[in-house]
Formats: structure tokens, sequence, C-alpha cells
């Protein structure tokens, strides 16, 4: 798929990746509607994306555990520019040690970074079929492959991901949707920055490791709307200079499900 004069949705637009796809789709010549739960930062950014009385972008306040607030993000993209072509659930957030704080904290990372891309997947393809057919892409991580020990909810929300997008594979053959995820190392977000405060075993990989250029991280969303043969894959970006595309399932690969 081209991304000229296409229509993408964007949750968590408003900072980081989001912010970055957001910046890269208009350039591409896409219109975007954009959601995130700051309203500050999201208005900047409409207003430096909107520029000469052209409307590019739309931003919508958008809590994304909110089913109602989920589906006023596509019903104003479709209401504002048209059918839906590119749906990108993004939206994700982190919390060292979480699980051990004997509190239920870790709820809100579930609700935000698993269950909020099902039901992002959901509203998308009921949108797509309208249209007859288009792309999701999930954002993932590294995580979703290679366990955090001072993470252990955000590193299953992640491998739920990953096992989510690859279950659904055979959308491209019977509605001509393809559902993607895009598994990124260490990337210089605030989120990123966060974490590296309360956990040591963040310092520690990321001086092992290094970050992945947000460049190469914003490419890899591209190569997933533009390649036609990426359906139910993975492209994994460990580090610098890497990329992988993981096309099969671990069963598949051994050969014990064929």
């Amino acid at each position: 798929m081209q991304i000229k004069d296409k229509v993408v949705i964007i949750t968590g637009g408003a900072n980081g990746i989001g912010a970055a796809l957001v910046r890269r789709f208009v350039l591409e010549g896409a219109k975007v509607v954009f959601g995130d739960i700051e309203k500050e930062p999201g208005h900047k950014l409409v207003t430096e994306m909107n520029k000469n009385n052209k409307i590019n972008v739309i931003f919508v306040f958008c809590d994304v555990t909110n089913f109602n607030h989920l589906r006023q993000l596509f019903d104003t993209a479709q209401n504002e520019f048209g059918d839906i072509d590119v749906v990108c659930n993004n939206a994700g957030i982190g919390q060292a040690d979480e699980f051990y704080d004997q509190t239920d904290g870790w709820v809100k990372t579930l609700d935000i970074n698993l269950k909020a891309v099902i039901k992002g997947t959901q509203l998308g393809i009921q949108y797509l079929k309208k249209r007859g057919g288009g792309v999701i892409i999930n954002t993932a991580s590294l995580a979703g492959f290679y366990q955090l020990e001072s993470l252990p909810i955000y590193t299953s929300t992640k491998y739920g991901i990953i096992g989510f997008t690859q279950s659904l594979r055979d959308l491209n053959n019977t509605d001509k949707i393809r559902v993607n995820a895009i598994a990124p190392g260490f990337v210089d977000t605030r989120l990123v920055k966060e974490l590296k405060k309360s956990s040591s075993e963040i310092v520690q990989l990321i001086d092992k490791f290094g970050y992945v250029p947000m460049d190469e991280v914003i490419n890899a969303f591209m190569m997933a709307i533009q390649d036609d043969n990426l359906a139910g894959d993975i492209i994994m970006l460990p580090k610098k200079n890497t990329s992988q595309i993981i096309s099969n399932s671990y069963l598949e690969s051994l050969d014990l499900i064929n």
C-alpha cells in the first residue's frame, strides 16, 4: 500500500514514537487523526503539522482504555477525512517492579498495552472492512521476545501483542486486512528515560545494546504498510542497524503443527 493520500489513525500520538509517526505520515502525504490523553503536546503537534490553512492532522483526546473514546477516534477520522486505511495501535506504558508493589497498578499496564490494542484492532477491522481492506500495525517491543525481569507485566503485554498479531495472519486472505507489529529495542523516548530511573536492568541493557534510532523504527512502520507481502509478521529491531522479519511462529518453525 502506498501512503500518499491515505487516512491514518494513531493512538498515543502526542509523544515519542507516535509523534514521530504523525510527522512521517504527513511528510508522506497522508491525513492523520491521532489520540492521546496529553492535550498540550497533542495540540502543539497539530499546530506544527497544519500550516498554510491546510488540515493534515486532527487531535482527539483519547483514553484508550475507554472504548467510547476509541470509537470517537475512528468516527472523527471517517467523518473528517473519509474511509480509514491504516490503524496504528501505538499507545503504551511501562512501570518497573509494578508487579511486586502489592497493589493493582499493574492492571493499568495490561489495559493500555494489550486490551486497548485488541479493542483498537477490533474497531480497525470493522472500519477497514468498509474500505475493502487496509493495514493495522501494533507497537510491540523486543520485550515481546526477550523477558525483562524488572518489568514482568510490560513483558507479558508485549508477548501478548506478538502472539495476537501473528494469530490474525489469515485476515489478509479473508478481508484484505494486513495486521503486523513492530518490535523495537530501546528507543530514546520519555518512557525509556523514566524506566532508566527505576530499573538498573534497563540501564545495563541500554549500555550493552544502545538505542535504536527513531528513524529506523519509523521506517519499519512504513515497510509494514508498503510491503503487501507482510501479513501477521513482526519487524524486530533489537539494536541500531539491525532488523529481522519474524514471519512464522515458533511452533511453525519447528514444523510441529503442520
